[in-house]
């Protein structure tokens, strides 16, 4: 009888720790195809106004986005990670951000472009 008991312990240990298992593998699986919407908005670095139609490009992807009236911009499926974001726009400087975290958590980011005048 003891012996049945060991046994069929066992055999629900066993079941539940490859459940278990199985679930993690399949959180990560969700997590590695996760995408988020990464947006923001650009500005003029002196006067703080919105900049209309400043292309920012998500640079090593094909995504490109352009501000639209209120200076925002998006960019959609962005999966996390680290990036370079350049923007540029006529009579303003070229502006270069290094390195940015993409995820979650921080899927905004903000740009000031300064004039060259």
């Amino acid at each position: 009888m003891k012996n049945l008991v060991l046994s069929l312990m066992m055999v629900f240990a066993v079941s539940f720790a490859m459940a278990s298992e199985k679930n993690d593998k399949q959180t990560a699986e969700v997590n590695v195809n996760a995408t988020i919407m990464l947006s923001g908005s650009v500005i003029d670095q002196n006067t703080n106004e919105a900049l209309v139609g400043v292309k920012v490009k998500l640079e090593g992807t094909t995504q490109v986005a352009y501000t639209d009236f209120d200076g925002n911009y998006t960019f959609e499926n962005v999966k996390p990670g680290t990036y370079n974001v350049s923007a540029s726009y006529v009579s303003y400087q070229n502006k270069s951000l290094q390195n940015i975290t993409v995820s979650p958590s921080n899927k905004q980011i903000e740009i000031s472009l300064k004039s060259t005048n």
